[in-house]
């Protein structure tokens, strides 16, 4: 996980100014006083019936879920809200049946990249200004799990704290529960077959855990296969970005109807900022197998340094291979210890990346 994420929360806090949340009037809370207009009491209503009115008037929660195959995404939806101005939610889940993968939250605004710790993932959402809250049904949340086992499970909201425009919050006391059913399973951490004393053995299961690549329905995660561009950059961005896209813009890519769906979020968030680029003849190549010479460029790229300052003088063996454009990139990753060369003191800049390696140079560009 990046180090910055313990830090976003606190960006949220004074975002909605800290301090002004605190304890208030629980959101489910029974309001049973009898109100008069003018001099005369409202017409009389017993205590049990004003209970159930001011119940049945309260913002609640409930959770949904829909399952296509090892994908399953639990929705988190508010009812009868009312000047809904931000809110902070933490679900449960079992890590040991479900792999978190991503998360959004909230339709406009600034929205906290969700903390994931053990079982538990923590959003936040806030509007932006001095704008009137949200009334009435809203999604608050959409959450994305691969199945690591056929076995139901459960997810929880543990808490959720509301808070309107004028910055009053209140605690939901009354916090839904849904059973997950996946389709089918994509292989327990621990339980590939193929990786048992493979290199990438342990940086492989803690990427599964962290829930940013998973493995395949036949239990699975064949290292060795190489990965395409789309591949890359749907892992790098789930990695680095923990769910939250920050990139929409339109792509001009000649080749950009090519794009598949499910990568589709997360090349643009790549591009909008300016981890991944196309080709000099205006496509992007989705399907292309990605160099090590490209994954060197996009991991350096993702830290967020600016200009590579690499200057090592590369003494690989095939230092003559690595194209000019590449040479700054690829002295960065190998000074950083993000990336090193293969047998024989080659650093196969031409070569494909396979799975293995596009795990273990991910996570090391999340240790930076």
């Amino acid at each position: 996980m990046p180090r910055k994420q313990s830090t976003r929360y606190a960006a949220w806090a004074v975002a909605i100014c800290v301090g002004l949340i605190g304890s208030g009037t629980p959101a489910n809370a029974a309001v049973s006083e009898v109100r008069t207009a003018g001099s005369s009491p409202v017409a009389a209503a017993s205590p049990a019936i004003a209970v159930t009115t001011a119940a049945a008037e309260a913002p609640s929660l409930s959770l949904g879920v829909t399952s296509n195959g090892s994908k399953v995404t639990v929705t988190v939806t508010g009812e009868q809200l009312k000047d809904l101005y931000a809110y902070e939610l933490t679900l449960s889940f079992d890590p040991a049946k479900l792999a978190y993968r991503t998360a959004s939250s909230g339709t406009s605004g600034f929205s906290v990249e969700p903390i994931v710790q053990n079982n538990e993932i923590r959003l936040a959402h806030t509007k932006v200004g001095k704008t009137a809250g949200d009334s009435g049904k809203l999604q608050l949340a959409a959450i994305e799990f691969t199945a690591l086992q056929a076995a139901s499970s459960r997810v929880a909201v543990e808490s959720a704290k509301l808070v309107d425009s004028a910055l009053r919050s209140s605690e939901m006391t009354v916090k839904p529960e849904i059973t997950v059913q996946p389709g089918k399973a994509e292989g327990a951490p621990g339980t590939f077959r193929d990786i048992r004393g493979h290199w990438a053995e342990q940086p492989i299961l803690n990427a599964v855990q962290q829930g940013w690549v998973s493995g395949y329905p036949d239990g699975t995660f064949q290292p060795g296969k190489e990965v395409t561009r789309a591949e890359f950059a749907s892992m790098m961005m789930r990695a680095v970005s923990m769910g939250q896209t920050a990139g929409s813009q339109a792509l001009a890519f000649s080749d950009a109807k090519k794009i598949p769906a499910w990568a589709l979020s997360s090349i643009q968030d790549a591009v909008s900022r300016g981890i991944m680029n196309g080709y000099a003849d205006g496509t992007f190549g989705p399907s292309r197998l990605i160099t090590r010479a490209e994954m060197a460029a996009m991991t350096v790229r993702a830290l967020g340094t600016g200009t590579p300052g690499g200057t090592g003088s590369l003494n690989f063996a095939d230092r003559g291979q690595i194209p000019a454009w590449a040479k700054p990139y690829i002295a960065s990753a190998v000074e950083k210890g993000i990336m090193h060369g293969r047998a024989g003191s080659l650093f196969a800049p031409n070569a494909h990346a396979t799975r293995a390696e596009a795990v273990a140079v991910i996570l090391s560009v999340l240790e930076q």
